[in-house]
């Protein structure tokens, strides 16, 4: 036997929900402010270049759409090719709607960075207004706020809210599509049928996940509407309601179908099937263990306080779903549904990417909705204040839930602002599971320097320690790009490009011995294509990046977390390149103007054998140290460190060499958070994390009594984080060992709190 339905709720002329002017005005107010602030978040760094990381997919694709127009073809392709790519190129693991909507912004607006993240932006600031018309519209203004406000302060949300991938667009696509739901069964309207429709097609097209939220709305209406007795949720219009469902039910089959037959076409419908059987790979293992072994993402990602809250509103969605017989009441579990599906069953894909359980966000803000609801619901109850009949509900107890609701949203707040950046120091990698982090900054300034000194012709190839991403490929402006090849034999036709950090010793003296270079920093780029001709006797001729702190206009709309860069001539580093690499040097005219070229001219003192000169700029560049003392069994000595925060704050280590290293030996330096930060709520991350780069050139071409810089570039995890430095070596046992410090094998060198 059900429990007697309540009466229900009090509706103005539109359907919705009745409520007071000040619970309208207030709501509207918290939406517009979370809004403004989601869209500012978005836009952060919008027209900056695209690096490294998860966020390099949406130069992926740009490059796809930048394919779709130059060759006229309908299907994906995330490289460029000198002649018309074929079907069986095409990219068949995902629905292409986010490609399409991509080319058709660069048809319009052109090849920029921009483009590549535009369509996520506008989404993504259309994203709180939807869920405030949607707890608006299922339970009253209040909740509408609660819903837009919760969205826009979870780390995961603000972390991503610029990428153009596929969880933004079928987020606002669907949260439409359940708007046009919501409103059609309130009014019957014909055109809240097409919007619904509309935005879970469009969803649909966006990722798989979204044929799960419509499969599930489709299934709970076939059951609310054919199954269940009509008193368990009540009347419906059962024309427009048949039509809704057909006609969804319909563009979803069209829909999948579409899919198969083009992935048929181009011979990738086994490729798909088989990707997804690999990521749903390591279902094997217990749903606890793998849950423990994500902690530090989860936490990280959502915060515990809003685990809580999500958790607990699944159960009183549940509850006033059996209870209440509100059919709205569905649509946050079938939200979580979806996110659940995608976060669960697909567990490889969650293993690496940090943002698979984005999803869950929108879950949360529709939690919210309930949760404020409820609370309003409760403290109505408990004022037992009866009004007339039809009366708009009192304000107070509305805004009340609300104002205790935003206490907790203040507490994620405060842990999702430093993820932001920390996610777009990252690339949106955030720890990377402790491996080595390359945001690819000063990277992809020299592609971008280097592309238009390229015949128009002219391929490039690419050395594996590049670290090869579709940002580079996009930066180089569009030429055919060949990744991870070995060294060439003979001079490229194109441009060869290698970062030397990543480059055996052996590597980098055969090249400088064969080609003529052009070096900018650590990276190297040779071939005909540079228009030097081999056995020219150039040599190497370098240049070195003048980074500067960005302005304010420029920190946001370029970027904030990467210096301005300037690419300059550098004789110091020429002389220190030429000298290591036995080739004839001269000694720049000019006098030294960076530390690090003072660093080089006391090499050159040294090395000309003018003692008095070495010993006076030595001193100048200890005067500008934070003094380590730091020496190896071996010889070599950390003398100091700089320390510049910043943008892109950067460590830099002054060694002394003791003499050319062992043949395995590196620089290393690597980091852990030792306390979690204040009033946070989120775990610390026990991970050691690597954080040093090998230096340009190789410990085991260091020579006595010479200066080395190792710059780090310092991405700092949330708490207090500490930094080590030790000279590491593969083989066991065979490492350096510190001179007075107890036979320890490391050094701090720096603490962040």
């Amino acid at each position: 036997m059900l429990p007697p339905r309540p009466a229900p709720r009090p509706t103005d002329l539109r359907g919705l929900p009745s409520a007071s002017r000040l619970e309208r005005r207030v709501a509207l107010a918290v939406t517009a402010v979370a809004t403004a602030w989601f869209t500012l978040v978005a836009a952060w760094e919008m027209f900056g270049p695209i690096l490294a990381g998860h966020y390099a997919s949406s130069a992926g694709v740009g490059i796809i759409a930048d394919n779709m127009l130059r060759w006229k073809i309908l299907g994906p392709v995330w490289e460029y090719t000198a002649s018309r790519p074929a079907p069986a190129m095409y990219y068949c693991h995902h629905p292409w709607g986010i490609f399409w909507t991509t080319a058709a912004f660069m048809e319009v607006l052109g090849r920029h960075d921009m483009v590549c993240r535009l369509p996520a932006v506008l989404l993504s600031a259309a994203t709180p207004p939807l869920l405030h018309a949607i707890g608006r519209s299922v339970y009253r203004p209040a909740a509408g706020a609660a819903a837009a406000a919760a969205f826009v302060v979870l780390p995961i949300t603000l972390s991503f809210a610029s990428f153009n991938a596929l969880e933004v667009p079928v987020i606002a696509w669907t949260l439409l599509g359940l708007l046009g739901y919501v409103r059609m069964t309130q009014t019957s309207r014909r055109r809240y049928l097409a919007v619904s429709a509309l935005g879970l097609t469009l969803g649909m097209n966006a990722d798989w996940p979204a044929f799960v939220l419509t499969g599930g709305l489709l299934a709970f209406g076939a059951l609310r509407a054919y199954a269940l007795p009509r008193r368990v949720f009540g009347p419906i219009h059962e024309r427009r309601y048949a039509a809704w469902w057909v006609l969804t039910a319909s563009l979803a089959a069209l829909t999948a179908a579409l899919y198969v037959a083009l992935f048929h076409a181009s011979g990738k419908l086994g490729d798909l099937l088989s990707s997804y059987g690999f990521r749903s790979s390591g279902n094997a293992a217990p749903l606890g263990e793998v849950l423990a072994s994500r902690r530090t993402w989860i936490e990280l990602s959502f915060t515990p306080v809003a685990i809580a809250a999500g958790k607990l509103a699944a159960v009183v969605s549940v509850a006033r779903l059996a209870l209440l017989r509100r059919e709205h009441d569905a649509l946050p579990l079938l939200f979580l549904a979806m996110a659940t599906v995608q976060y669960v069953v697909f567990r490889q894909g969650a293993d690496i990417h940090i943002f698979w359980p984005h999803y869950f966000g929108a879950y949360f803000a529709l939690a919210a909705a309930v949760l404020v609801d409820s609370g309003a619901a409760l403290l109505e109850r408990a004022a037992a204040r009866r009004d007339p009949a039809g009366a708009p509900r009192p304000a107070g107890p509305a805004l009340a839930a609300l104002g205790v609701w935003l206490v907790p949203l203040a507490v994620i707040l405060r842990d999702g602002i430093p993820a932001l950046r920390y996610a777009r120091e990252t690339g949106g990698r955030f720890n990377e599971r402790g491996h080595l982090i390359h945001s690819d900054g000063a990277k992809t300034a020299f592609l971008r320097w280097l592309a238009p000194r390229l015949r128009e012709d002219a391929p490039v190839e690419l050395h594996e320690g590049m670290k090869a991403t579709w940002a580079q490929v996009w930066a180089l402006g569009g030429r055919v790009v060949t990744p991870n090849r070995p060294a060439p034999r003979v001079e490229p036709r194109g441009a060869y490009v290698v970062d030397t950090r990543f480059l055996s010793d052996r590597e980098q003296a055969s090249l400088a011995r064969r080609f003529d270079i052009t070096a900018v920093g650590p990276f190297w780029a040779m071939g005909a294509g540079l228009g030097a001709s081999a056995g020219a006797g150039r040599g190497i001729e370098a240049s070195s990046f003048r980074e500067r702190e960005p302005g304010l206009l420029t920190w946001y709309l370029v970027s904030g977390t990467e210096p301005e860069r300037e690419i300059v001539p550098d004789p110091f580093l020429t002389w220190e390149l030429r000298t290591h690499f036995e080739q004839p040097a001269e000694p720049p005219a000019g006098p030294p103007e960076t530390l690090d070229q003072k660093r080089i001219a006391h090499n050159i003192a040294l090395s000309a054998g003018d003692g008095a000169s070495a010993a006076a700029l030595r001193a100048e560049i200890d005067a500008a140290l934070t003094p380590l003392g730091a020496r190896f069994d071996d010889g070599t000595e950390i003398l100091g460190t700089t320390y510049h925060e910043g943008a892109r704050s950067l460590l830099t280590l002054f060694v002394r060499a003791g003499g050319p290293a062992a043949s395995d030996v590196t620089l290393a330096v690597r980091s852990r958070v030792v306390e979690r930060a204040p009033l946070s709520t989120t775990m610390a991350d026990p991970l050691y994390r690597e954080v040093g780069l090998p230096t340009a050139i190789s410990p085991q071409r260091w020579r006595a009594g010479f200066l080395y810089a190792d710059p780090v570039p310092i991405r700092k995890r949330p708490g207090t984080e500490v930094f080590w430095a030790s000279l590491r070596s593969r083989a066991p046992g065979r490492a350096p060992k510190l001179l007075d410090r107890g036979g320890a094998s490391e050094v701090e060198v720096l603490r962040l709190r």
